[in-house]
């Protein structure tokens, strides 16, 4: 919320990719930190340092980002919203927080736009989760096929990684001079024809090739459809705006590895 807030329509999508790429690139270093940092101090240790390393970062955010200072906020739409009603805001208890989120949501999906970019963000979640987390370790290292060890595909993981970390800058400002539509259209062309390549892959450069095309689809979709949805939603409903879209991807994301690893066993 806090980039979306600072940023504009003209740079937010370049806005959000230094933390898209701090994500990735978390991802790319974290499992090879971690083992090293396993095997030298132990593992209990290593989460004791992972935990307060949590902790250090909840105080800086709690002191940095103005979401979570101890001095609340203010918008100037609250303001006006007070003043028109002539009275102080009531505290809410979740169920009216959760009931009022619907709401929202139930009119954001009214408009065409959020609607598709939602749908669209769900079925992405959905794919990935069901191709990149699930089946691809198993066509990885399937005996048959092209066996790789652990540590290669740990190699694969990081690269793919890498692949975002050093794209997504440059994707994120195609994305706010091109326009989110055509950048969000051009991601999921990468990654559909990815997937329905891989599986024909028969050496490791063919692998190589086909999941830098992948990394370069997810790269684009990490940051246009969260940009696209701040742009077309007003700023007073823009946090319920990118609420819905993360959820729609988490369902997915929950649904797509049960669903696709059980067609997977169904149809091999």
């Amino acid at each position: 919320m806090t980039i979306a807030d600072i940023s504009t329509p003209l740079n937010r999508a370049s806005t959000m990719a230094p933390i898209m790429s701090a994500f990735a690139a978390g991802t790319a270093l974290g499992p090879a930190i971690g083992g090293i940092m396993a095997d030298h101090i132990g593992i209990s240790e290593t989460f004791y340092l992972v935990g307060c390393s949590y902790l250090a970062l909840t105080l800086v955010n709690r002191g940095l980002l103005e979401e979570t200072k101890v001095k609340p906020t203010t918008f100037p739409w609250n303001d006006v919203h007070k003043r028109q009603n002539g009275q102080k805001e009531n505290k809410e208890t979740i169920a009216d927080a959760f009931q009022n989120a619907i709401g929202q949501w139930s009119e954001l999906m009214s408009d065409g736009r959020v609607r598709g970019v939602v749908a669209m963000n769900g079925f992405y979640w959905f794919a990935l989760s069901g191709s990149q987390m699930t089946l691809l370790p198993l066509l990885l290292t399937d005996p048959t096929g092209l066996a790789l060890s652990a540590t290669s595909v740990g190699k694969v993981y990081m690269g793919m990684s890498l692949v975002q970390v050093m794209c997504n800058p440059t994707l994120a400002k195609f994305a706010d001079k091109m326009g989110k539509e055509k950048a969000i259209l051009f991601g999921c062309a990468l990654i559909s024809s990815s997937m329905a390549t891989l599986p024909f892959c028969t050496d490791t450069n063919h692998v190589a090739a086909t999941l830098g095309l992948w990394s370069l689809g997810s790269t684009m979709l990490s940051t246009a459809p969260v940009a696209y949805v701040s742009d077309v939603v007003h700023a007073e409903k823009r946090a319920q705006g990118i609420a819905l879209l993360r959820t729609a991807g988490d369902v997915g994301f929950l649904l797509g590895a049960a669903g696709t690893g059980a067609f997977a066993d169904w149809m091999g």
